[in-house]
């Protein structure tokens, strides 16, 4: 399967058919579950895009730790890896994703809320966010499970490219896939939402407890569904 007809380079074509995927389909999926963390943290603009970027290397270091395994079951043990043997990993990362949003929500809403005088010290808050600006764990962790359920594209992909690449070349095309989706209008849709956040700082308490709380019922609603469609 190509991702991008008329292209001859697997690696060229893993990177713009992640370019594609990202701005299609990756941020579509993916902003609900940002654009709530985000708002769930009380970010403003410049943390909002530290937060974008780490949740997006989360999703990388998925895609490459997915090529690294496909690359070694098919090269080194010699296993039949195909779109069908990935179907049960992608349910059972889901439920791991559902679960980790979940946890990441419920921490979100029992954290100590930033008063409605926040106003008064935005000033200082904001001479303080870059010291805020550190590692994301949070951000990370919820890229991280994101990333591990497969995507189609890249499940595609990463099949194609064992009968004409070696083991290794499944990692560098996952990753070339994942930095394409990175740069897509995730970073810059994380960013508004965090800007558009910083604009309202009298309400910034309730909005994070709905950013937490939407959080929770997404990682609730995707469970479901994927329980679902196990029991069907």
């Amino acid at each position: 399967m190509s991702l991008v007809p008329g292209i001859t380079s697997p690696y060229l074509e893993a990177f713009l058919g992640g370019l594609f995927y990202g701005s299609v389909f990756c941020t579509a999926s993916c902003i609900p579950y940002l654009a709530s963390y985000i708002a769930g943290t009380g970010a403003g603009f410049r943390r909002s895009l530290g937060i974008t970027l780490i949740y997006n290397s989360g999703r990388i270091t998925a895609y490459a730790l997915i090529g690294g395994a496909v690359g070694i079951l098919s090269g080194v043990f010699r296993l039949l890896v195909s779109e069908t043997s990935l179907l049960p990993f992608q349910t059972y990362s889901s439920i791991a994703f559902s679960i980790v949003t979940i946890t990441i929500g419920v921490t979100l809403l029992f954290r100590k809320q930033p008063s409605c005088n926040h106003a008064l010290k935005l000033k200082v808050s904001v001479q303080g966010e870059q010291l805020k600006n550190r590692f994301d764990l949070g951000a990370f962790s919820l890229g991280l499970s994101r990333g591990l359920v497969i995507c189609t594209p890249l499940a595609a992909l990463l099949v194609a490219s064992i009968a004409f690449a070696a083991p290794v070349d499944s990692l560098f095309l996952a990753i070339l896939f994942g930095i394409g989706t990175a740069l897509s209008p995730i970073l810059l849709l994380g960013g508004v939402t965090g800007w558009l956040l910083s604009k309202a700082p009298l309400f910034r308490k309730w909005i994070s407890i709905m950013g937490a709380g939407f959080l929770v019922l997404l990682g609730a609603g995707q469970l479901i569904t994927t329980m679902l469609t196990m029991n069907r």
